[in-house]
């Protein structure tokens, strides 16, 4: 019992550096500015990388919408006249303490690597579209490839996607902002149960490789498609079935998000007398709108991950056999005046007796719609039950965020 309450200790922690304190990759907003000539926050709410109802349009016809930019036209042929690209650089400086029973160690440091990316997203014909990250310091060329066609039937369109991303199961149409893609903005995003869940196991961050169909329009999406979520795919994998709902509403002029989430199936087949599989649920909610001159986002969510067995090993909940995880945020920003965002966020992480709770609160200054500072501080603590085992990690950022 002991070495399976300390295991499931280490998985929240793992858990907890892998994500909480991790730095946050954000939209491609001058790639796609460039493309439609429209400004960062017609696409965006109250800042990067938030996702407002013209965004979700944009992204729902497969990033391919223009404005004024030159197209290189023939039979088969419709791509911008000039490659879109965004360099993103982010130094920040941490101070980070880390507590384990009576023991406090402080490290402070100065990133100028993590999260310096090149994004090139924009438009590959009529009806195609990618958003592709490179960071250098992945095993492959790209840390995040998301490739999106986009018909339309009806009063809606019917979107094809394949991803290899690490912003989560449902990366093949993220239109909400309570984790993921879009959930970034002074890493709120970082207290979310669903994003823990769908981009962190025992063994660190993984990415999350995937097919969709999904049929959208102005109030939302449904999306059915099959995922794998291994850290290393090999020779033998399976897609697990998954199931995404986003529903957007009026609510007394503000805007009502609603969404849920099913993943259920085998990521590996069986070996040994163990398969890999792929089974949880989440909900989540989010409203925003605006108070006289100023504006808020208020978001929400809940997920439950099945234990592990003998035969099956749960890549949401690997190290326990007898318990769920389960797990619920909610975090709040505001925008009291123009340029500058507070924000502040908890979650927690359950496994039988071990519960990782965090906490996240910062400060932003919007020099220009795509270059921010941010002051921000986060903590996350695990509980296991025996004091001596317990551990926090704090840590107190100035970063800098400057999209080219």
């Amino acid at each position: 019992m002991k070495k399976t309450l300390l295991s499931a200790a280490a998985f929240a922690v793992v858990a907890v550096s892998a994500v909480s304190i991790a730095p946050t990759t954000s939209e491609a907003v001058p790639a796609f500015a460039r493309q439609t000539g429209a400004a960062c926050l017609s696409c965006h709410f109250q800042s990067f990388p938030t996702l407002a109802a013209f965004g979700r349009a944009f992204k729902e016809g497969a990033f391919t919408d223009v404005g004024e930019e030159a197209l290189v036209e023939d039979d088969n042929l419709s791509i911008p006249s000039v490659l879109n690209i965004t360099a993103m650089f982010r130094p920040q400086f941490h101070n980070v303490k880390t507590t384990t029973g009576a023991i406090t160690t402080t490290t402070k440091s100065i990133a100028t690597t993590a999260d310096q990316v090149l994004m090139i997203a924009g438009r590959i014909g009529s009806n195609t579209g990618a958003f592709i990250e490179y960071d250098g310091t992945t095993g492959g060329p790209f840390s995040n490839q998301q490739l999106l066609h986009s018909v339309d039937v009806g009063n809606g369109k019917v979107i094809l996607s394949y991803y290899n991303t690490g912003f989560g199961e449902d990366a093949g149409l993220q239109l909400m902002s309570v984790w993921g893609q879009h959930s970034g903005l002074l890493n709120g995003g970082d207290v979310s149960i669903n994003g823990a869940m769908a981009t962190t196991n025992a063994a660190g961050p993984y990415n999350t490789v995937g097919v969709s169909a999904s049929y959208a329009n102005d109030m939302g999406a449904i999306t059915i498609g099959g995922i794998n979520n291994n850290a290393t795919l090999g020779t033998n994998w399976n897609l697990a079935p998954m199931v995404r709902g986003q529903g957007f509403f009026d609510l007394g002029g503000a805007e009502l998000g609603i969404g849920a989430i099913v993943v259920s199936g085998t990521t590996s087949p069986t070996i040994a007398g163990v398969k890999q599989v792929a089974k949880r649920y989440g909900l989540s909610a989010q409203l925003q709108g605006e108070a006289g001159d100023m504006s808020y986002g208020i978001y929400a969510d809940v997920a439950s991950a099945k234990s592990s067995s003998a035969t099956e090993i749960n890549v949401y909940n690997p190290l326990s056999t007898t318990n769920n995880r389960t797990g619920y945020s909610l975090r709040a920003t505001v925008e009291p005046v123009s340029n500058i965002i507070a924000m502040i966020g908890f979650g927690s992480d359950k496994i039988g007796a071990v519960k990782t709770t965090t906490f996240v609160t910062g400060l932003g200054y919007s020099l220009y719609q795509n270059a921010r500072i941010n002051l921000t501080y986060g903590s996350a603590k695990t509980s296991t039950g025996v004091p001596a085992a317990d551990t926090k990690v704090t840590d107190l950022a100035l970063g800098f965020e400057f999209l080219m």
